[in-house]
């Protein structure tokens, strides 16, 4: 219960090490021997479902990062007169505790069990093949996520054949329920990304609403200056003045967005996963409208790698706030990024506040939910090199984990369309 206790703390914010708390193991399993990080943690890796060459169940759900995790703070305003300002006061002390308390008996009184209990409830309610199939997924991905940073001579000694053997008859399972359904490893990987954020959907918001809807204000720094970048781009020359935020979650940026000057409601799209995000998303900031056109923010609950957004070319920038790192397929997320790019001025900004060690992490201790960590400076390159018809330029390069300029700065990657 350990991991699953630690990664559950992490997911409802419950942690005290960054911007909402979302406390997290972060040995770095890729730098250290892997005898090192199994000394380490020894109960962590007894989750795994091919310890010892014996199939084990785990309850490895949580993890953080999709839906946003960014938060408004007072700035500068921007913005036409009229335009609705979203609210980022924060409670009192009073109306904090009932909320407070008013949350833990939606979830039972513990708001980990609580979680676990809804994330159950939910793969339960699966069709058989799909369960099936995603907790095979979930094997497979915890057994890769466990060999990928080891030596050969650390494999072979750690391990044993028996292992290996689970691990690849499982996949074969995987790959024929799938062939047989027609399923892919992204739906399968969403299986775990909606039903967590969904069962926490109300408990993140609320929290957030009890701070007012702030993060610590290093923190806050870092989102803001992407925010800013963001909404510039629809004030340029050939704007259409329209921003998407992949991963909105419970809308916690639109305050920033507008305080950065983002004029009109309506020149916000948010696309969530998570129907459950979505609603507390609308609930928070779906309620003002355009004076003139009478239209206002749109949120969407749906995949964005299958969402039809109208067309190309339909923003000027697309925003991915401590989000990219939780999609099923980072190259196809930012191929689909720029083709809903407006030519000559386009942006892409990839934010995480925390920066890319934190990824590591929670690549580290959940590759069911995060595949792989943000994206190097030099691995930018690489896939803009490969995809000439992105037509994209590194604008702003990322700082590297575990660099004294992350520590400064975060994470934060711009692309411009050419």
């Amino acid at each position: 219960m350990y991991l699953v206790q630690l990664l559950t703390a992490a997911l409802l914010g419950l942690g005290q090490t960054s911007a909402f708390g979302l406390g997290k193991h972060n040995h770095n399993c890729k730098t250290s021997p892997m005898s090192s990080c199994i000394a380490n943690h020894p109960i962590a890796f007894q989750q795994m479902r091919y310890h010892h060459g014996v199939r084990h169940s785990s309850n490895l759900f949580a993890s953080g990062g999709f839906g946003g995790g960014a938060s408004s703070a007072k700035g500068k305003k921007g913005g036409k007169k009229g335009s609705k300002q979203p609210s980022s006061k924060k409670m009192n002390p009073k109306d904090a505790k009932r909320a407070n308390q008013q949350l833990l008996e939606r979830y039972g009184g513990d708001l980990g069990k609580g979680t676990q209990d809804r994330i159950q409830a939910s793969l339960e309610s699966l069709e058989p093949h799909i369960r099936e199939a995603a907790e095979l997924y979930k094997s497979v991905a915890q057994f890769d996520g466990l060999v990928a940073p080891m030596t050969t001579a650390d494999r072979n000694r750690l391990i044993s054949p028996a292992q290996t053997q689970m691990a690849e008859d499982d996949r074969k399972k995987m790959n024929s329920i799938m062939q047989e359904h027609e399923l892919s490893e992204n739906d399968l990987h969403n299986v775990y990304q909606r039903f967590t954020w969904d069962a926490s959907a109300d408990a993140k918001a609320t929290k957030a609403d009890m701070v007012g809807n702030k993060m610590k204000a290093e923190f806050q720094g870092r989102i803001t200056k992407a925010c800013a970048i963001a909404v510039e781009a629809t004030q340029s020359e050939g704007a259409l003045g329209k921003v998407l935020d992949i991963g909105c979650g419970h809308g916690a940026i639109v305050p920033t967005l507008v305080d950065a000057g983002l004029a009109e409601p309506d020149m916000f799209v948010g696309i969530d996963l998570s129907s459950e995000m979505v609603d507390q998303a609308v609930k928070r900031y779906g309620s003002a409208r355009n004076g003139r056109t009478g239209k206002g923010r749109v949120f969407v609950a749906n995949d964005f790698l299958t969402y039809d957004f109208g067309g190309d070319g339909v923003f000027d920038s697309v925003i991915f706030c401590s989000a990219l790192h939780d999609l099923p397929d980072m190259e196809a997320s930012i191929e689909k990024a720029s083709s809903l790019l407006r030519a000559k001025g386009g942006k892409i900004v990839v934010v995480h506040a925390q920066g890319a060690q934190h990824v590591l992490g929670q690549n580290n201790a959940n590759p069911v939910m995060v595949k792989r960590g943000l994206p190097t400076t030099k691995e930018w390159a690489e896939m803009i090199a490969e995809h000439d018809e992105w037509s994209l330029t590194l604008e702003v390069e990322p700082a590297d984990a575990r660099s004294d300029r992350e520590i400064d700065e975060g994470y934060l990657a711009v692309l411009s369309k050419i």
